[in-house]
C-alpha cells in the first residue's frame, strides 16, 4: 500500500481508503458481522483512510464496534448534514459516541448542506479537540460553483467529489483550485454508479456483465479483450485499472470504493502498487468511453 499526504492537514492516507455509502448504508443493521470483517481485512491490508456518515445507516455504529481497541490505526471521517449550529452540534456528538472515539480526524459538510451557517461551529470544535480537520463534500458535479466558493474561503482542508471514467469534469476548474489551495482530495463513487447506461463503455460486453458498474471482471483467459492492455501494468481486473485510472493524478489523496464483498478489499487495495498508468495508457482508457 502506497499513501499520499493529504493536502494542508498534513495526513498521509493510503491511497485506496474504505468508503461506506453504498455498502454499509444498506447491511450495517442486517450483516454487521459482515460489516466488522470488512474493515478488519481493509486493516490487514495496510488500508488506513475510512470515510463514513451518519446518514448512513448504522455505518457509525458498527464502524465503532469494528475499531475497538484499533482507533489508533485509522484515519477517520466522518460528516455533518445539519443546517444549524445547534442540531450540527448534536449531531457531531452522536457521531463521537457511535464511532467510540474521542475525535474525529476529518469532519466534512455532507453535500455542502449549510455550509455558511455551521461552519463556525464546525471550527470551534476544531478549537476544542473533537475534529482534527474540515473538509466539504459534493456528489453532484452541477453544484462545483458552490463547492469552489466554499473551497476559496479557507476554511476547509479537504474536498471529496466523485471523479472517475466517464466523469471527469472537475479537472477543469476544481482540481486546479484544490491543488493552489493545498487542498485533499478525495475520491467517491470511483466505480462510475453515475454513469448511464447510454454511457457505458464502447466495447465493453453489456450482455456478459462486464461494464463498468461491475468493476472486477477478471483479465485473464476469455475475458473480454477491451482491458486486457491493463494487465500491462499490474491490473488483475477491471476494477484496478479503474482505481489505478484515478491514481495516475497527482492530486487524489486517497480513493474510498464502497464494497459488500470482503475479498474485494484485497482486490481494491492491490491497484495501490507503485506502478503507475502512464498518461498514454489513460488516455487509452478515456478513448473508451462513448
Amino acid at each position: 500500500m502506497e499513501y499520499r499526504t493529504m493536502g494542508s492537514t498534513g495526513l498521509r492516507v493510503s491511497e485506496i481508503g474504505v468508503g461506506t455509502s453504498l455498502s454499509f448504508r444498506a447491511m450495517a443493521d442486517s450483516d454487521e458481522d459482515l460489516c466488522i470483517s470488512i474493515i478488519h481485512e481493509a486493516l490487514a491490508q495496510d488500508i488506513n483512510f475510512i470515510d463514513t456518515a451518519p446518514v448512513y445507516g448504522e455505518s457509525e455504529r458498527v464502524l465503532g464496534k469494528a475499531l475497538e481497541g484499533k482507533r489508533s490505526e485509522v484515519i477517520l471521517a466522518s460528516k455533518v448534514w445539519q443546517t444549524d449550529a445547534a442540531s450540527a452540534r448534536s449531531s457531531v456528538e452522536r457521531s463521537l459516541e457511535l464511532l467510540r472515539t474521542d475525535f474525529i480526524d476529518l469532519l466534512q459538510i455532507h453535500n455542502m448542506a449549510g455550509w455558511r451557517e455551521i461552519t463556525p461551529t464546525l471550527q470551534k470544535l476544531k478549537e476544542e479537540g473533537l475534529v482534527r480537520h474540515l473538509g466539504i463534500t459534493d456528489r453532484n458535479p452541477k453544484n462545483y460553483g458552490v463547492v469552489m466558493e466554499a473551497m476559496r474561503t479557507g476554511a476547509y482542508e479537504t474536498i471529496q467529489i466523485p471523479y472517475f471514467l466517464g466523469e471527469t469534469s472537475c479537472r477543469a476548474e476544481v482540481l486546479p483550485l484544490a491543488r493552489k489551495m493545498n487542498m485533499g482530495v478525495i475520491v467517491m463513487r470511483p466505480f462510475s454508479q453515475l454513469i448511464s447506461r447510454e454511457s457505458l463503455l464502447k466495447g465493453a460486453a453489456a450482455s456478459s456483465g462486464t461494464g463498468l458498474a461491475g468493476g472486477s471482471q477478471l483479465l485473464g483467459a476469455g475475458a473480454d479483450e477491451t482491458f486486457s492492455f491493463l494487465k500491462d501494468y499490474g491490473c488483475e481486473t477491471t476494477g484496478q485499472g479503474l482505481l489505478k485510472h484515478l491514481l495516475a493524478d497527482p492530486t487524489v489523496s486517497s480513493i474510498i470504493p464502497a464494497t459488500a464483498k470482503t475479498k474485494r478489499i484485497a482486490e481494491n487495495a492491490a491497484a495501490s502498487d507503485g506502478i503507475p498508468l502512464p498518461p498514454e495508457v489513460c488516455e487509452r482508457l478515456e478513448s473508451l468511453m462513448i
